[in-house]
């Protein structure tokens, strides 16, 4: 059962998925572009994870400025066990940001990374082998649909999220 934040990020991806088709832009290798030279400031990290994941990553940062808890930055975006980690910094005193966060990593769950259609959680080489997020055409090749469970701990010093693989489906 999804979250309300979860619910409403997945509208707003949907939103923004439509806006991008609409205006014929393409997933690329350059899609980090498009979004930095939009949001200067809070995306000035590394984004290290794939293109499907670039509408996910918009449509978080839509939310963030309808919440107006600006400024804040993220450290680092990047791939982690088949998911979608965004760090950040900033002041948000009522969790919004956090919960937005946490919806993202659970929605790019089931997001392939490469092209941003439906996908399934994978692991390629075995167990301890590369754990992906990827649609049927571009899972690696042998690899095996596999079940992993996420869960976010927040601790005084910060939020971590915990990843257990629990092997084939």
């Amino acid at each position: 059962m999804r979250s309300p934040a979860e619910n409403r990020l997945a509208y707003q991806v949907e939103l923004v998925r439509a806006k991008r088709l609409a205006a014929g832009v393409t997933l690329d290798e350059n899609w980090w572009k498009r979004l930095k030279a939009r949001w200067p400031h809070r995306l000035s990290c590394e984004m290290s994870c794939g293109p499907g994941w670039s509408d996910l990553i918009e449509a978080v940062n839509e939310l963030v400025d309808q919440e107006g808890v600006d400024p804040i930055t993220f450290s680092q975006i990047k791939e982690k066990y088949g998911s979608l980690r965004m760090y950040w910094h900033g002041i948000d005193p009522v969790g919004r940001i956090d919960a937005l966060v946490d919806a993202a990593e659970e929605i790019s769950e089931g997001v392939c990374e490469t092209c941003g259609n439906a996908s399934k959680m994978r692991q390629s080489g075995g167990p301890g082998g590369y754990v992906h997020s990827a649609c049927d055409d571009h899972a690696i090749p042998g690899s095996s649909i596999i079940r992993v469970k996420t869960e976010s701990i927040r601790t005084p010093i910060g939020r971590f999220r915990a990843t257990t693989i629990e092997g084939d489906e």
